[in-house]
C-alpha cells in the first residue's frame, strides 16, 4: 500500500475533475486526481459538436486534451484506483483505494453520474453510439432522424417536446398506460408525438457500423414482440449510484445526486462536488465549470485553514 498526502484530492478524471485539477495546479497546490475503472462518459461519446473552438471533436479526442492541459501543472498528479473506502468532514479526509491511502484537506467529488445498471440488453455498448441519457445534450446530432424516448416521468415528456422542437422524429415507449402518465401527455398527443404505451424494451441491436439499428420490444398486455427501427434511443429510467458516498455522510437529493450549495460545497466541511455527480445539465461546459467553481473555492478554503 503507497500513501499518499495532498492539499486537495479530486475524485474523478472526468471533465469535472480534470479542470478542477487545472484550477488547482494554477493555484500551486498539492494536488491528486483519483482516476478510476470506470470511463468518464465524455470518453465514450463518439462526437461533440458543441464545445467552443471545436465545430466537431471526437469524445477520447477532447478528454484526452484536458488530461494534457491538467497534466502540465506541476503540482498535479493523476493516480490510478477507484475508492473502497473514506472518511471526510471532520479535519484531515482519508480515502482508500485497494493500493494506496489519500490524505488529504479537501476532496473533490467529480465522479459522474456513477455506474449505470443495464435495464436493456446492449445497452451499455451502444452509449455514444445511439443510446443516450441527455437529450439536451445529443438531440441536434438527430434532426430529422428517428429518435425514442423510454421512460415514465415527466421528464420523458419535456425532452419529448425539445426534441420535437430540435426538428427530431419523436416517439415515447412507455411501460406505463398513456393515463398514467404526467397531465402534459394530453399535449404531446396534440404535437403528433408518437405515443407507445405499456411496452417494455428487451433488447438494442446495433448494425454493422456498430451504430444502434433497432430495438426489440416486448408488449406487457399480450408479450406480442415487436421491432423499431431508429437513430436514437433516450433512457429515462436510471438513478446515479453514489452510495458509498452517502456512507461517508454526503446528502443526496430524492435523485441520488450529491447535494451541492452555490459554491459546489456538500453538507460536510472540505467536502465539495462537481459535475454530473450534481445532477442538473449533463453538457462538458457545465461539468467543466462546475470543477473550476468548486476548485476555485476549495482553493479559498485552504486559505483560511491555514491562514495565508
Amino acid at each position: 500500500m503507497e500513501d499518499f498526502k495532498c492539499e486537495i484530492l479530486i475524485i474523478g478524471a472526468g471533465p469535472a475533475g480534470l479542470n478542477a485539477g487545472v484550477y488547482c495546479g494554477r493555484a500551486n497546490r498539492d494536488t491528486i486526481i483519483l482516476d478510476g475503472k470506470e470511463l468518464s462518459a465524455l470518453y465514450r461519446t463518439k462526437e461533440i459538436q458543441n464545445w467552443l473552438g471545436e465545430k466537431n471533436i471526437e469524445g477520447p479526442k477532447l478528454i484526452e486534451k484536458f488530461r494534457q492541459h491538467t497534466e502540465s501543472h506541476e503540482t498535479v498528479k493523476i493516480v490510478k484506483g477507484d475508492v473502497i473506502s473514506l472518511m471526510m468532514g471532520m479535519g484531515m479526509n482519508m480515502i482508500s483505494t485497494r493500493s494506496a491511502n489519500v490524505s488529504s484537506d479537501v476532496v473533490i467529488i467529480a465522479t459522474g453520474s456513477g455506474q449505470r445498471k443495464e435495464v436493456i440488453k446492449g445497452e451499455s455498448k451502444l452509449v455514444g453510439y445511439g443510446v443516450s441519457y441527455c437529450a439536451l445534450c445529443d438531440g441536434p446530432l438527430y434532426k430529422e432522424r428517428v429518435v425514442y424516448l423510454y421512460g415514465t416521468d415527466e421528464e420523458v415528456i419535456e425532452d419529448a417536446f425539445l426534441l420535437n422542437q430540435m426538428g427530431c422524429i419523436v416517439n415515447i415507449i412507455t411501460t406505463v398506460g398513456i393515463n398514467e402518465l404526467p397531465g402534459k401527455i394530453n399535449e404531446v398527443k396534440g404535437s403528433g408525438i408518437n405515443i407507445i404505451e405499456k411496452t417494455e424494451i428487451l433488447e438494442t441491436i446495433q448494425n454493422t457500423d456498430g451504430l444502434i439499428e433497432k430495438i426489440i420490444c416486448k408488449s406487457i398486455d399480450t408479450e406480442e414482440l415487436k421491432e423499431y427501427e431508429l437513430d436514437c434511443l433516450f433512457i429515462f429510467s436510471h438513478v446515479p449510484s453514489n452510495s458509498i458516498f452517502k456512507k461517508a455522510g454526503v446528502l443526496l437529493d430524492e435523485s441520488g445526486n450529491i447535494k451541492v450549495d452555490g459554491n459546489q460545497q456538500t453538507n460536510l466541511k472540505s467536502v465539495y462536488a462537481a459535475g454530473d455527480v450534481t445532477g442538473g445539465t449533463f453538457q462538458v461546459v457545465f461539468a467543466a465549470a462546475e470543477g473550476a467553481r468548486a476548485a476555485l473555492n476549495a482553493v479559498k478554503y485552504l486559505r483560511t485553514i491555514k491562514k495565508e
